[in-house]
């Protein structure tokens, strides 16, 4: 009708009946120019929902507040105690009994005398679950948590919880009971789960075991319940630890993840020219960097995705001055800075925290020894709860003058089921995102099919020698 007005005089053309067919189409708007049109305003509504999102509600939201409100109350009734920090008597032998598939250690000792001899405990297995993860605490049970003896050593579990949901009866979740009663492994407080209270749960434990376990067990191993644990990596990591401290009267220092010894003119290699590092990779225990306070730092990204950088020498463990330097060891984070989507599950609010995280330990699973932990209890008096668990061990860390300590071995990779299991044996001692039928999986693995690792190494190994020239 724009191009015949004629054929339609009850509808009006807004154009003069005798524009040309040229100034038409000039007026009209071109494809080109339409699609740009739209691109700008899409770019510019993205921007904006950025800069929103970025610099969105700076108050605390709702779940902060009730935070907030309640992070004061440090102090919680028990629920269920668990009996993994009795001592075992010595050469004894697990007898589980006609009515328990797996070993039940604590039927044997219902009135065990803690004044008798007793095989110490080396590592206390802390894992962190939720009542209704019944799922994950099987497998692990099944599979690497399981409680046994390292050279005369214990190696304990405990799965620490709070309330699931509301008490519909005295005693929480009633589906626990029978769970608590049969393995004694559930620590639980009144308190209501929830992504916040995660901190909440590390300091109840912290006093938990500074009250029951810090005469009986050396070493602790914080972790989620979807992790695997090589349990025989970490207690060789453990046991060489504990060797070199006992060879204190020899004078000897490690300095920057290596141990010289003292002697002649200067300083010289051990015996045999391996090093106590060397050692300790042999076993798979290597340890490379140490990160705290006066480390090195490089600076993160605004979303929390810092770097793992730390100094290698001048905060070493120096032996034969006294006692050693506190283990607080993992796959640490520094210069990491607070989410500030705040949609985002990490989001923290410029008016809670400021500037960059202190280093600290990614929460899936890191080590720490007994007297680091009474540190961290000390000191934590002096530091608010904050939302964040992880970067709260952090912020008391270095309250307390705690040095964080890198390895490699601690959640260098997630587990993808896509991955054969044969990545994930070489020097790992944490691995993170398992559902409880890829733990299962990968120790069946482990168990069964292991030797198909080195197979298919050595013939790796043979033959690029066989390609090698000369």
């Amino acid at each position: 009708y724009l191009l015949n007005p004629s054929l339609s005089p009850t509808i009006h053309s807004p154009y003069p009946p005798s524009l040309p067919l040229g100034c038409i189409r000039i007026l009209l708007p071109r494809p080109g120019v339409s699609r740009l049109v739209v691109l700008s305003l899409s770019s510019s509504l993205a921007l904006l929902l950025l800069y929103s999102s970025l610099n969105g509600p700076q108050s605390p939201s709702a779940l902060h507040q009730v935070f907030l409100n309640f992070r004061h109350v440090r102090s919680y009734p028990l629920l269920r105690r668990p009996r993994c920090c009795r001592l075992h008597p010595p050469n004894s032998k697990f007898n589980p009994g006609p009515s328990h598939p797996r070993p039940n250690p604590w039927s044997l000792y219902p009135d065990s005398n803690h004044d008798i001899e007793a095989s110490p405990i080396l590592l206390l297995l802390a894992i962190k679950s939720h009542p209704a993860n019944s799922d994950r605490r099987a497998a692990i049970r099944a599979t690497w948590g399981r409680e046994r003896e390292w050279r005369s050593q214990g190696v304990r579990r405990v799965f620490l919880l709070g309330l699931g949901r509301d008490r519909g009866e005295e005693g929480g979740d009633p589906d626990l009971g029978e769970e608590s009663e049969r393995y004694g492994d559930i620590l639980q407080w009144e308190f209501r789960e929830s992504f916040f209270n995660v901190t909440l749960k590390e300091v109840l434990f912290w006093n938990w075991f500074h009250q029951e376990c810090s005469t009986t067990v050396l070493y602790i191993l914080k972790g989620d319940d979807d992790v695997y644990v090589d349990v025989e990596r970490v207690v060789g990591f453990l046991q060489n630890r504990e060797t070199g401290m006992r060879r204190e009267e020899e004078g000897e220092t490690e300095i920057g993840g290596e141990t010289l010894i003292r002697g002649g003119r200067g300083m010289r290699r051990g015996q045999k020219g391996e090093t106590e590092i060397e050692r300790g990779m042999r076993r798979g225990t290597e340890m490379k960097r140490v990160i705290g306070p006066g480390a090195t730092r490089e600076r993160g990204t605004e979303g929390g995705a810092g770097r793992e950088r730390g100094t290698e020498g001048g905060a070493g463990r120096k032996r034969g001055t006294g006692s050693p330097q506190p283990l607080y060891m993992g796959r640490i984070f520094v210069e990491t800075y607070p989410v500030r989507i705040w949609w985002n599950k990490y989001y923290v609010p410029y008016s809670l925290y400021l500037g960059p995280y202190p280093p600290y330990a990614g929460g899936g699973g890191y080590l720490l020894s007994r007297d680091a932990l009474s540190l961290l209890l000390h000191a934590s008096t002096r530091v608010p709860l904050f939302p964040i668990d992880d970067a709260y061990v952090g912020m008391v860390a270095q309250a307390a003058n705690l040095s964080a300590r890198n390895h490699p071995g601690f959640m260098p990779v997630e587990y993808s089921p896509s991955r054969h299991p044969c990545h994930y044996l070489n020097s790992i001692m944490v691995l993170h995102k398992l559902l409880p039928t890829d733990l299962l999986r990968l120790w069946s693995f482990l168990q069964t099919q292991v030797h198909s690792c080195r197979d298919s190494a050595q013939d790796g190994l043979t033959l690029a020698r066989a390609n090698s020239p000369g």
